[in-house]
């Protein structure tokens, strides 16, 4: 026999070894002496059987003798029988040919070696795979510091760091203006305990009616007398009738002394009804515009618009002046074209 592997020479004339096989007696008809239709003859193309092997094989199926071994059952089939002597086994359970040990096991340790050399690498690869999901290889705080500071060594990922924060700060500075905004410090107001205020200073008694000492006007002929104006006396009267239907009528009031003026009122028409019910008021006329000139040093003239008011009309003199006498004078007056005459009821002076 050539020195080659006999798993390669097994391989080589595995034809004519499954022929001598099968046509044994003991392992049951092959029909014919064929495998599958082919010649019991026919070996492995290019290949010639090797005379020493078939040797072999015949004296090994004729230990395999009837009276040996237990008559095999005839339920098997070819295929099983040659996959039993293929994996070194005899077609019988507790049998073991001389031909399946000694080539048998060529085929099946390489089966074995290849399923030794497969589970690590498959265990490689699946402890591989768990690998990111082992928890002692995902790394606490630190390892998460570590992976970061390298990512930020890389430059693209420190430009991109970089401009998020430029970014975020031109934010904050427009939002907040640029400015420190201080909360409003609360002022607290301390108000003084109030104070009675201090009394106001007494001040000038409230003049008193002044009566003066004469009054005289020249009117034309039926006028009353200029002192009725101040008598107080219901049904009296100053009338005064215009010359050449003029206004112009003046009554000069004598106080007798110096005095403060502070005001001057008067009723500007008769503010009287008769017993018999006539009304004095529109039998003459009203003076609807008056002066008064006093004989201080300025020569001070008050002018008041009595409006034709049926009340007493007071005029305020302030300051107040020094006089002793006042001229009155009616600028204007109020009436029918055909009542001439104009009346005044009452005339009050106040001062001290």
């Amino acid at each position: 026999m050539p020195a080659e592997d006999q798993g390669d020479v097994f391989l080589r004339n595995r034809g004519a070894v499954l022929d001598a096989l099968l046509s044994d007696p003991a392992l049951g008809s092959s029909g014919g002496g064929t495998v599958a239709g082919r010649p019991a003859s026919a070996a492995a193309p290019g290949h010639e059987p090797d005379p020493e092997l078939m040797a072999s094989i015949a004296a090994s199926a004729a230990a395999a003798s009837p009276s040996s071994s237990p008559p095999r059952r005839r339920e098997s089939s070819a295929s099983e029988r040659i996959n039993a002597l293929l994996s070194g086994q005899s077609p019988d359970s507790g049998t073991h040919s001389s031909l399946g040990s000694e080539y048998a096991g060529v085929p099946a340790s390489r089966l074995r070696e290849a399923a030794a050399d497969d589970p690590p690498r498959t265990e490689t690869s699946s402890g591989a795979q768990r690998l990111p999901d082992q928890p002692g290889r995902r790394g606490g705080p630190e390892q998460l510091a570590r992976d970061l500071a390298t990512q930020l060594r890389k430059p693209k990922v420190a430009l991109g760091v970089a401009a998020a924060l430029a970014v975020l700060l031109v934010f904050i500075l427009v939002v907040t203006g640029g400015e420190d905004k201080q909360p409003d410090q609360l002022q607290v107001l301390t108000q003084p305990a109030p104070t009675e205020p201090a009394p106001a200073p007494p001040g000038p008694e409230p003049g008193s009616v002044i009566v003066p000492e004469s009054a005289k006007s020249q009117c034309p002929p039926g006028g009353t007398d200029a002192m009725d104006a101040f008598s107080g006396e219901p049904g009296k009267a100053w009338s005064c009738a215009r010359a050449y239907q003029v206004d112009g009528q003046i009554m000069r009031i004598d106080l007798g002394k110096t005095y403060e003026i502070e005001s001057i009122a008067i009723v500007p028409g008769w503010d009287h009804v008769g017993t018999d019910g006539v009304d004095q008021w529109a039998k003459y006329r009203t003076v609807s515009r008056v002066s008064y000139q006093f004989d201080d040093k300025d020569d001070t003239v008050y002018t008041q618009e009595t409006l034709d008011q049926r009340t007493l009309v007071e005029t305020r003199i302030e300051p107040p002046v020094q006089a002793s006498e006042i001229v009155l004078t009616v600028l204007e007056s109020n009436g029918s074209s055909s009542v001439n005459t104009t009346a005044i009821s009452s005339i009050v002076i106040t001062g001290r």
